[in-house]
């Protein structure tokens, strides 16, 4: 069993290893925000790609998860990229709360996207936030499953479409669900 925070820690450790930035040097402060969502066109005409080219993008899905809340796959990536998205220099896009599940449907409250449907939404953000002048996308994923074998391939194969450094980091369990 892991430690509360652990993956965390994890997860900012493997984000610093991975991706090169400049976020220890004197800068000016930085955007109003941290959220895509909540920042203007001006704003972010100022600050994507001159002075950040990195972008979280926290995923997750709704599903049972017994007494705790059936939004935890969505609350834990979120959780994450506020943590460090001032450390790496990142802004944080909007959440994609519904994902691939389908076991637990059952259960109030489970919801899932058929595959098809999932991929191509993906696709098509992965594509419009690359197009966005993104360098860098980080995908906090906080649901395991059938759902991680498609963001590793939609991140290699947009990746290499569009010339982006994409990396899907999994918090949630990897075993089939």
């Amino acid at each position: 069993m892991r430690a509360a925070g652990r993956p965390i820690i994890s997860v900012c450790f493997l984000l610093a290893s991975v991706i090169p930035f400049a976020a220890f040097a004197a800068e000016p402060p930085g955007p109003s925000t941290r959220e895509l969502e909540r920042i203007n066109w001006m704003e972010f005409r100022e600050w994507i790609p001159g002075k950040i080219n990195t972008v979280l993008l926290p995923l997750g899905t709704m599903e049972a998860h017994g007494v705790t809340a059936n939004g935890a796959d969505i609350l834990a990536p979120v959780a994450i990229a506020k943590e460090i998205a001032p450390r790496v220099n990142a802004m944080i896009a909007p959440v994609i709360p519904y994902g691939f599940t389908g076991v637990l449907d059952a259960f109030p409250g489970g919801f899932t996207v058929p595959e098809d449907v999932y991929r191509a939404y993906l696709r098509s953000v992965l594509v419009g936030l690359a197009k966005n002048k993104f360098k860098n996308i980080i995908v906090i994923n906080g649901h395991g499953g059938g759902q991680t074998a498609i963001l590793t391939a939609l991140a290699q194969e947009v990746g290499r479409e569009t010339g982006t450094r994409i990396l899907a980091v999994n918090c949630g369990p990897t075993a089939p669900t």
